[in-house]
């Protein structure tokens, strides 16, 4: 029996339901939409591959978003260490400017990583706290607490003056 027509329309179904929720996750979490995009695509890519292998077709969300955030911080590491090199060897990183104002995906991407991943995760992905600590590979209390200091870093870069709060920021 062949199981590709039952794994080819279970994740067009997927894809359809959650590609878009993929690459606001990845942006979210990368600050970039074209490797947003990218990373969404793969992760779709890498289910594909493993569709087999899935002991529970409904853990295909959960693999897909864990998917995304290795990739994602896969993708930072590289970016990282793109701009070491170039800081090494002399040329210019470009600089954002100072006196714009941030807006919050600029905040997300001043946030450190699992800072970042755990604000994203929970209040940009709707995810529990143990969800959250399944997908990074953390416990749930190392979630509470990254999740709170990046809420207050968050709080920090986004209040410019008029009493807006993290909390007050429209997610979506």
């Amino acid at each position: 029996m062949d199981v590709r027509p039952d794994r080819d329309e279970a994740l067009s179904r997927l894809f359809e339901a959650h590609y878009g929720d993929m690459v606001r996750l990845a942006f979210y979490l990368t600050g970039s939409w074209a490797v947003a995009e990218e990373l969404a695509q793969e992760a779709f890519v890498r289910l594909w591959r493993r569709w087999g292998g899935l002991r529970d077709r409904h853990a295909a969300l959960g693999y897909l978003r864990t998917t995304v955030v290795n990739l994602s911080r896969s993708s930072l590491r590289r970016r990282l260490l793109e701009l070491r090199h170039q800081w090494i060897v002399g040329e210019e990183a470009e600089e954002a400017d100072p006196v714009g104002r941030l807006d919050i995906a600029r905040a997300l991407a001043a946030l450190p990583t699992r800072k970042r991943a755990c604000v994203v995760l929970r209040h940009l992905v709707d995810l529990s706290v143990e969800e959250t600590a399944a997908v990074l590979g953390i416990s749930p209390g190392s979630v509470k607490s990254q999740t709170h200091k990046g809420l207050r870093l968050l709080e920090a870069a986004l209040s410019d003056g008029t009493g807006v709060r993290a909390q007050e920021v429209h997610w979506r």
